[in-house]
């Protein structure tokens, strides 16, 4: 009678894990189907400010070029004089990269290529650096130790793809773990910028969020184009994480051999830091 009476509870405490399952199961579909269902938040206004509004800015005979680089306690997107930016929740200096976000304005009555190629950075030493393309941006950000601590660290809706501003376009919901934690997560990052959640604590998981890492760091990138009369544009350039001291812009003439040489001198933020030792 012992025995089976301990079958018989094995069999219930078995059963009621199932059934708890079922409800982790039940609770994911559930938030993944609120959060595909939930009414879409109508978008911000999107105000244009001039790149002669940002601290970092310079005007050479009609083009005003701003220079704004990463900063862990602001958001790169933030307006100027925003006394409360969102605050980046991943540190992109500490992975190696120092993404500088470049404003241009053209009021002058030559048009310019804007090539990512012919803009560099000084250090406080006196060096200058190329900037990293996408592709080097993010094999410095996936091989560094600050990212392998974001994904073996990350909570239930930490969003990664909010280190570079809400203007990044997308948005990581990553977790370590499962269960009611991943339904969760899920839900919180499905609720950002209209992508899923990612439940991080996998190979597959680890894979997918150096994917997303890599799609966002190309789409936000400085692209080549012609800046006409009246014209305006903006893009990421991906530098090394340095102290840097100023940023030189070289604008060729659309129409003629006449370079046009911007010098952005650059305060830093304060609470930047070297990336630390692997």
């Amino acid at each position: 009678m012992v025995w089976g009476e301990g079958m018989r509870g094995g069999e219930e405490t078995k059963s009621r894990k199932q059934a708890y399952l079922v409800w982790v199961v039940l609770v994911v579909f559930i938030s993944a189907l609120v959060s595909s269902c939930a009414t879409p938040v109508p978008p911000k206004p999107k105000v244009v400010i001039p790149a002669a509004s940002y601290p970092n800015a310079v005007n050479v005979a009609g083009v005003t070029v701003a220079a704004v680089p990463f900063d862990p306690n602001r958001d790169v997107y933030a307006a100027p004089n925003d006394p409360k930016p969102r605050k980046p929740d991943f540190n992109w200096f500490k992975a190696g990269v120092c993404p500088t976000r470049l404003i241009f304005n053209n009021d002058s009555d030559i048009s310019y290529v804007v090539n990512p190629l012919q803009i560099t950075c000084t250090d406080a030493a006196g060096v200058t650096y190329k900037p990293y393309d996408a592709k080097e941006a993010g094999d410095a950000v996936v091989a560094s130790e600050a990212f392998d601590a974001h994904v073996r660290g990350a909570l239930a809706g930490a969003i990664l793809g909010a280190a570079l501003g809400a203007g990044l376009g997308a948005a990581v919901g990553g977790i370590a773990g499962g269960g009611r934690s991943a339904a969760a997560g899920a839900a919180i990052g499905a609720s950002f910028g209209g992508v899923e959640g990612l439940l991080v604590g996998s190979g597959a998981g680890r894979s997918q969020m150096e994917s997303r890492v890599r799609r966002l760091l190309h789409a936000k990138t400085l692209r080549t184009q012609t800046l006409s009369r009246g014209m305006s544009c903006e893009g990421l350039v991906y530098f090394p994480a340095l102290r840097i001291t100023s940023v030189r812009v070289l604008l060729a003439d659309a129409a003629g051999p006449q370079v046009l040489e911007v010098n952005i001198p650059v305060v830093m933020p304060p609470q930047i830091v070297q990336p630390e030792a692997k």
